[in-house]
């Protein structure tokens, strides 16, 4: 028998539980407690209740607290960069319409599937600042997304393809942050949105380009025409 988790990631277990199953089953539970309470909700009996599983086996994976919440977001990193990695295979983001579609695909998949892993990212970034070492490996994770992103810019001809990225990614964490306030807000809205930024980002060297020229003619007409002296 095959159980698919619900989570955002769709992790895949058999009925047959080994003893890292376990662990990701109580990791798991730790990121459902941390979307709806934040890392102060969590306490080892209250994951072990989630995961169904004995007491004991926190302890005996988890020698603290404060290790199994770091460890529970290093799962989540790894999950969501699998996640976006599988994702990218299969939209294939090569021109600025596929880009806008891959994008928009990753916010529909985080609503539609588990809502909740997108509160448990903001959490893990307010952790982040007060714990340097989930802050390195989700840097590490936001450079690995800005540097993937940023490939597909460049080989459309985006001048600064690096900024354009993150441009692009604060565009979607503004969507999520309405959406988790306005549950209302539509996804159309955040595809109009993205359909300007990756436009005009790609656009930006052309405009440059343009700009340039026109600067060019008008320095050329401004200057005076000189005449020759009759002696």
């Amino acid at each position: 028998m095959v159980q698919t988790s619900k989570l955002l990631f769709k992790r895949q277990i058999d009925g047959h539980a080994s003893s890292n199953d376990r662990q990701l089953d109580i990791l798991e539970a730790a990121l459902r407690i941390i979307g709806d309470g934040g890392p102060d909700a969590v306490t080892f009996r209250c994951v072990a209740t989630v995961a169904k599983v004995p007491l004991s086996s926190l302890t005996y994976y988890f020698a603290s607290r404060d290790e199994l919440i770091r460890e529970a977001f290093h799962f989540y990193l790894s999950e969501a960069t699998r996640f976006l990695s599988d994702l990218e295979r299969e939209k294939r983001p090569h021109s600025a319409s596929c880009i806008v579609e891959f994008v928009l695909e990753v916010a529909r998949r985080e609503f539609t599937d588990d809502p909740a892993m997108v509160q448990v990212e903001y959490e893990l970034i307010l952790y982040a600042a007060r714990d340097p070492e989930i802050a390195r490996d989700f840097n590490a994770y936001e450079r690995w997304m800005e540097a993937r992103l940023a490939a597909s810019l460049e080989a459309l001809g985006a001048p600064r393809p690096i900024d354009a990225a993150r441009t692009i990614i604060d565009v979607v964490r503004g969507f999520e942050i309405e959406r988790l306030t306005h549950p209302e807000a539509e996804f159309e809205d955040l595809a109009r949105r993205l359909r300007l930024v990756v436009h005009a980002l790609i656009a930006e060297r052309s405009v440059s380009n343009d700009l340039s020229r026109n600067r060019a003619s008008r320095v050329r007409e401004s200057k005076p025409i000189r005449r020759p002296v009759r002696r």
